[in-house]
């Protein structure tokens, strides 16, 4: 068991490292949320969406930027755009310009370091809520402090965030907060529905929080509060898009981005032009799972699990996703004192190896801030004169993936199935 100064002490190591790479690693994700808080600050909201698609074809901003380039719901770029007019405002406008529109001119400066903090900034609070929760879901104080330290140290957290400078930490936040809920207090009807509310807050951001639902219905018997759970949820991401759900630019990059399709690419053709789409049909052979056997237990996190467990086996995910599932996997390996870490490992490194036979902004060029001429340099692959078929390199460690994903599959589906 750790005592209390050893945490803190591990706890300032676990910042620390978020600080580091914050400050030096880049990615050009990071830039629309600043560049949303500068429309905006233009005047920009009513027709946020609309403004990029309606700007002539000479505009300085289409020479860099696509039209779509908003393609996120708007609690994103309201929220941490919104607060990216405010911290911006430390730093000169040549500089900002130059963050937009040249970046190569600003690799290697202080100031680039300082707004790369500043933009990840916000990360740091729902970072340290997931800490807070995760580490509360326990009780025993050696559970707590092992919790602690998977999420201090899970390199996909430290990736996605800090050095890609994704926001999905927001979801995963909210999620977070109902898995603590639900493991301190009562499962009871008012728990369930302001559970419900809060995955609505997280689907705001991103829609995967929005997937629980149904598996949070299940944990009641009644089904009037089954249909308020997902009704509050739904209503709750609905009121979020509303505003905008008049606005073409929205619906036709935002509302429906190719992100949120890539889960229904794998398909069984059985007919010229038929096909059985099997996430879908997996999706809902396990709600139908759940609603059959309800889970009112604090053990409904599994099937959580189990929910996003099926959207990963079947789906080309982007990196940061995986952030998704890693306090699940965290919960496991803290519950079973590490008894399944294998598939754990499986998983992390074909999600590793992976990363390589991408673009190579996702590896080298993630730290041009430090060393500018890996702007511009190839990845490790060309590095070292590979020459490889990518797509079924890819295929390859993503069937590695799906093999230990299964793993964890089996032993939280099979029991229920057994007592069919």
């Amino acid at each position: 068991m750790l005592k209390n100064k050893y945490f803190k002490i591990i706890l300032l190591i676990g910042i620390a490292l978020r600080l580091v790479f914050a400050l030096f690693a880049y990615h050009p994700d990071i830039v629309p949320l600043y560049f949303a808080g500068k429309v905006l600050k233009e005047g920009n909201v009513a027709n946020f969406y609309d403004f990029m698609p309606n700007l002539p074809d000479t505009h300085d901003y289409l020479k860099v930027y696509p039209r779509n380039i908003f393609n996120y719901p708007p609690a994103v770029y309201f929220s941490l755009g919104g607060i990216s007019i405010l911290t911006t405002d430390l730093f000169n406008r040549a500089f900002l310009d130059n963050f937009l529109f040249d970046i190569v001119s600003i690799l290697g400066t202080v100031q680039l370091y300082l707004l790369l903090l500043v933009l990840k900034l916000p990360f740091f609070a729902f970072d340290l809520g997931i800490l807070y929760f995760i580490r509360n879901i326990f009780t025993k104080d050696h559970n707590k402090n092992l919790a602690s330290v998977l999420w201090l140290f899970n390199p996909v957290n430290l990736y996605a965030t800090y050095m890609m400078g994704q926001f999905d930490i927001i979801p995963t936040f909210f999620v977070a907060v109902v898995l603590y809920r639900l493991a301190k207090g009562q499962i009871n009807s008012k728990n369930i529905l302001v559970s419900a509310f809060l995955l609505g807050i997280g689907g705001a951001f991103k829609i995967f929080p929005l997937l629980f639902l149904v598996p949070l219905a299940s944990s009641s018997k009644k089904w009037l509060i089954r249909i308020l759970t997902v009704g509050i949820g739904s209503a709750t991401y609905l009121l979020s898009i509303v505003p905008f759900i008049n606005s073409s630019g929205f619906r036709s990059t935002a509302l429906i981005a190719s992100q949120t399709t890539k889960s229904l690419y794998a398909a069984i053709p059985i007919s010229g032009g038929e096909s059985i789409i099997l996430y879908i049909s997996l999706l809902l052979f396990l709600y139908i799972l759940f609603l059959l056997n309800p889970h009112p237990s604090k053990n409904l996190w599994q099937y959580f699990m189990l929910t996003l467990l099926s959207f990963f086996a079947l789906t080309h995910f982007h990196p940061q996703w995986l952030l998704w599932l890693t306090p699940f996997i965290i919960l496991e390996l803290t519950y079973t004192k590490f008894k399944n870490l294998l598939p754990a490992l499986v998983m992390f490194f074909a999600y590793l190896f992976s990363l390589f036979f991408f673009d190579p902004g996702l590896t080298s060029r993630l730290f041009a801030p430090l060393v500018p001429s890996l702007y511009v340099a190839p990845g490790l692959v060309e590095t070292l004169g590979l020459s490889l078929d990518y797509n079924f390199v890819r295929s390859i460690l993503q069937s590695i993936f799906v093999g230990g994903l299964l793993y964890y599959f089996y032993i939280f589906a099979v029991p229920k199935l057994n007592k069919i």
